[in-house]
């Protein structure tokens, strides 16, 4: 019997399909993310940080790093995964515009155009504000950024799990290029033997900024823009990254 989960986000196959595309960090991905902590020790968190991607590869180096994300699928599989590494990170189900945490950070990080997710200005400064909240003066906020292609064609993508069975995660986009903001339609199926047995489907807003627009959303937060890196791991020539300070 064919099992049909209602539209959510961040869900059980979401988050597999996640790891299977992503797993973990690159090492110059890492070693970018780590220069910033090592000019400036001291507790880290990744916000909204998913299954481990990046957490994972930078509390293997040593570094105090915690955790939250929204989504307790996100959240298991992250903590499955770092009891595969002896790995036991403090992580917290939160929403950011909610955020309440024991501790205070020197750094934090938002990886992979997260926080375009927040695509309510009114939500992402009230995030933004609860960042800075927990975070030392002068702390360091790293942000990943990019504009999404604009393309209205579907994109689907087959992911192996192991000879029998499959992932199959299909996109669908609408734009509204006045408001800057993609609504995308995600559908995750999960095949054995060519036939679906699961399907879970999420619908996401992604919305993009200019870079003045960036340093104004900051700016009502209570953040400066130091810098914004052009391609900084060296890889996806998409990918840029806001290193902001605590003002």
């Amino acid at each position: 019997m064919l099992l049909k989960i209602p539209i959510n986000a961040y869900g059980d196959l979401c988050s597999l399909t996640y790891d299977l595309r992503l797993s973990y960090a690159s090492k110059s991905e890492v070693d970018f993310f780590v220069s910033y902590i090592d000019k400036n020790p001291g507790r880290v968190l990744e916000a909204m940080s998913g299954s481990g991607r990046l957490l994972i590869p930078m509390a293997q180096r040593g570094y105090c790093v915690d955790g939250v994300d929204y989504s307790p699928s996100m959240l298991a599989r992250c903590r499955a995964r770092c009891a595969q590494q002896n790995l036991a990170p403090e992580l917290y189900e939160q929403s950011l515009e909610f955020l309440v945490l024991p501790h205070t950070y020197a750094t934090v990080i938002i990886a992979l155009g997260s926080f375009q997710l927040m695509y309510d200005r009114t939500l992402a400064v009230q995030s933004l504000k609860k960042l800075h909240a927990h975070m030392f003066a002068d702390g360091n906020l790293l942000i990943d950024i990019f504009e999404p292609v604009t393309t209205d064609v579907p994109t689907i993508q087959m992911i192996s799990i192991d000879v029998h069975t499959q992932l199959r995660m299909s996109k669908k986009y609408n734009f509204d290029h006045n408001k800057q903001i993609a609504q995308v339609l995600c559908t995750y199926e999960l095949m054995l033997y060519g036939i679906v047995q699961k399907i879970e489907e999420e619908m996401l807003q992604i919305v993009w900024y200019s870079d003045q627009q960036w340093s104004q959303l900051l700016a009502d937060a209570g953040f400066k823009i130091i810098t914004i890196h052009n391609n900084p791991y060296g890889q996806d020539e998409a990918s840029r990254l806001i290193h902001a300070q605590k003002i």
